[in-house]
């Protein structure tokens, strides 16, 4: 991801960056057919913060809106 930071809040030993997301590059194995991010063949990372660990992210647990009566 390409940013552009935006603001810097100060804390007690260390900074936090507030940024706008300017580009996404994705090799285009992991497009679909149009165009746009497949994430079931890329599966991106998280930083959690407090903790300082790296997420693996990815898998599908449910559909927005299942629950929605069907009309």
């Amino acid at each position: 991801m390409e940013c552009t930071v935006v603001d810097i809040y100060n804390s007690k030993g260390f900074e936090s960056f507030i940024c706008t997301i300017d580009n996404t590059c994705v090799e285009e194995e992991h497009l679909d057919e149009n165009g746009k991010i497949n994430y079931h063949t890329l599966k991106p990372v998280l930083f959690e913060f407090p903790t300082y660990e790296y997420l693996k992210t990815g898998e599908v647990i449910g559909k927005c809106l299942s629950f929605k009566d069907k009309e």
